[in-house]
């Protein structure tokens, strides 16, 4: 990976994209600007700075193709490691080529890797895929579907005619990101372009069709088996008991300070419980408990920290993360929040569900950890629960949503390996696998 790439995104970074955008001195005052703008939260240009929502809205103007495979172009907003947004994207992209369709990737943003090195890194952290990965300049190559990724791709979309039909990823509810503002409004208003979604699960399509009449097409979570999977037997443990918070405390929609009070009153009643806290770099931090700060760990990494822990706490309050699937896949019970968002996916069955209190979701931690046959019994439905998913089948939806999208009849055939074929489409390569 080049040093361009490792300095995107730090102010030396940043310094160079506004000079290499405007030139020497315009770009020095620009990036001179943005530094006070971070400092005393001033707008410095906002209409430079956010004249692409602005942007013509330009009807998608090809005409349906007959049959497949598909010419798909994604439009991403970003690219860099350690995304489960991106993993996703480039786990269907990665099986979307083995059955034969077409895919070009687009990145949105100044100095946004493209070329060699993008491929480069994606082939490291995520999949290694075929398709092109350019900067998106104003000008994408025809294709029969468009796919926004994310609210800001959604108004580049939004300009771009040469494609059959509009499609937009929806992994998460981005508004509800914002507080109420700018921002929120920008985000809500991609959800009434009659763009045909296709949701990661199905709390998200079901409100982005009630409250927005949005034709939509949910998919499910599933995990990687090379990754996470149970030690096989009886597990060895400590004698001291863990309990693993995924902690982002720069991330509101995860609950870190619901999270981190909730465990402090786990830590009066148990105090001999260890405590890991996963998913931020470690700082100093003030925490009244024994606690392991793990940081921002690799898969691998993760799945074996998961298989030393007792019990998880993991809050959403927007879409739920990858993580409930993978640690009960490797034999963890689960403690999440009650709320629709949660409960389009987990049940009482196979995790512990709590109010979003610090009180009940403490009570609810207790609980797992003081009466081993609950726990025992958890641990084995979630278990049963998570594999009896699969990311094949879940892709699959995906490829049905862009041929229902576009109007096309679609017929499957079981091949000996059990690898589908799509008609019109290519037979995915048998010696491929999802990671």
């Amino acid at each position: 990976m080049s040093e361009i790439l490792k300095l995107n995104g730090t102010s030396i970074g940043k310094a160079w994209t506004s000079v290499s955008k405007y030139g020497l001195r315009r770009g020095l005052q620009d990036a001179a600007a943005r530094w006070a703008q971070s400092r005393l939260s001033v707008p410095y240009d906002v209409v430079g700075d956010y004249e692409w929502i602005l942007g013509q809205n330009n009807p998608a103007r090809l005409p349906t193709p007959k049959t497949g495979p598909l010419r798909i172009n994604w439009l991403l907003p970003g690219l860099g490691r350690g995304s489960g947004g991106l993993l996703n994207i480039f786990r269907a992209i990665h099986n979307l080529e083995k059955w034969g369709h077409e895919n070009r990737v687009y990145v949105l943003g100044n100095g946004a890797p493209s070329g060699a090195e993008a491929q480069e890194l994606v082939r490291e952290f995520y999949f290694p895929i075929k398709a092109p990965i350019e900067a998106l300049t104003g000008k994408v190559a025809d294709s029969d579907a468009l796919v926004g990724t994310g609210w800001k791709t959604a108004y580049a979309a939004r300009t771009i005619a040469n494609t059959s039909r509009k499609f937009y990823l929806v992994q998460d509810l981005e508004d509800r990101f914002f507080p109420q503002g700018s921002l929120c409004e920008f985000a809500k208003e991609t959800y009434r372009w009659g763009f045909q979604g296709i949701t990661l699960g199905r709390w998200i399509a079901d409100v982005l069709r009630s409250e927005f009449g949005m034709t939509c097409t949910p998919f499910g979570f599933s995990y990687d088996r090379e990754v996470y999977f149970p030690n096989g037997s009886d597990r060895i443990r400590e004698q001291r008991k863990r309990v693993l918070f995924y902690a982002r405390p720069q991330t509101e929609r995860r609950g870190f300070e619901l999270g981190l009070l909730a465990l402090s009153l786990v830590a009066k009643r148990m105090p001999e419980v260890e405590f890991v806290l996963v998913g931020f770099r470690p700082r100093k931090m003030r925490v009244p408990f024994r606690a392991v700060f793990a940081g921002v760990l690799s898969p691998a990494e993760l799945a074996e920290l998961y298989r030393s822990c007792d019990v998880a706490l993991v809050l959403s309050h927007t879409n739920l993360s990858m993580l409930p699937l993978e640690l009960m896949a490797c034999e963890c019970a689960v403690v999440s929040n009650r709320a629709p968002n949660v409960e389009w996916l987990l049940t009482e069955e196979t995790a512990q569900l709590a109010n979003p209190t610090p009180h009940s979701l403490a009570e609810a931690v207790l609980t797992l950890l003081d009466k081993e046959e609950l726990h025992a019994r958890k641990v084995a439905a979630g278990l049963a629960f998570a594999q009896g998913t699969d990311w094949l089948s879940e892709i699959k939806k995906i490829e049905s949503a862009f041929y229902s999208g576009l109007g096309l009849s679609q017929e499957w055939q079981s091949m000996p390996d059990g690898v589908p074929l799509c008609a019109g489409g290519g037979q995915a390569n048998s010696q491929g696998g999802l990671r």
